[in-house]
């Protein structure tokens, strides 16, 4: 029989949201099930009792969402009525006709595509879960402009063959004054061609423009006007 090694518990996948049902005496028994401790170091860095008892070798704490209802319910809206981060028809596609027993508890692991051989738990301490399934977690419709985008422009330029790097110049000030202030300027690189932004995204949108339109893309003729509609 071949060894089970620790890696064998790593269901980490960001695309993905596993779910869990129990019944749990309170609040405090299901946090104190849930709390990730330093000292129980079995599987992971960090190990939780819930980690433990399914095998599961690590999760993060930020995408964990729990509820402990006040009433044993069979019916998946009551269980889930504080819950619905993921689509609930896809779990009532899976039990149809409501469970097969009475839940209070819900546990949601996001990034995390749980595909372990322990389908329910009795815990004598902090009672009994079960694993109900995996399902694909919600997108956004709306997708704003955030700092940690920045690393994934810088990544996508790599990815086409970009040398990336940052430089710092000296820049009078705009008022004349005879301080200097330091300015970042950020410098793509590749086949004798330079590209400068000051930021990554900007960087990005750059090349893109070029990629798209050629080294002469401001002799292309464009719309200069552009329906725009202004949301209040």
């Amino acid at each position: 029989m071949r060894k089970i090694e620790p890696n064998d518990y790593d269901f980490r996948n960001n695309l993905y949201l596993s779910v869990f049902a129990g019944v749990c005496k309170s609040k405090e028994l299901l946090n104190e099930y849930l709390e990730q401790r330093f000292e129980q170091q079995k599987y992971g860095l960090m190990s939780s009792q819930f980690s433990v008892d399914f095998h599961i070798k690590y999760y993060d704490d930020e995408y964990v969402v729990s509820s402990l209802n006040t009433k044993m319910s069979n019916d998946i809206d009551e269980i889930f009525s504080d819950t619905a981060v993921f689509d609930l028809d896809l779990l009532k596609q899976d039990y149809p006709n409501h469970f097969d027993r009475l839940y209070n508890v819900v546990i949601i692991i996001g990034r995390l595509k749980y595909e372990g051989a322990i389908r329910e738990i009795q815990n004598n301490k902090f009672g009994y879960f079960k694993f109900l399934g995996t399902y694909p977690e919600l997108l956004p419709n709306k997708i704003n402009d955030e700092p940690k985008m920045d690393k994934y422009a810088i990544s996508k330029l790599v990815d086409w063959g970009y040398h990336i790097s940052v430089i710092n110049e000296n820049r009078d000030d705009s008022n004349g004054d005879l301080y200097f202030k330091n300015h970042f300027k950020w410098k793509a690189e590749k086949d004798g061609k330079t590209f400068t932004a000051i930021d990554p995204l900007r960087l990005l949108g750059i090349v893109t423009i070029v990629q798209e339109y050629g080294d002469a893309w401001n002799r292309i003729d464009v719309p200069n006007f552009f329906s725009i509609k202004f949301d209040n």
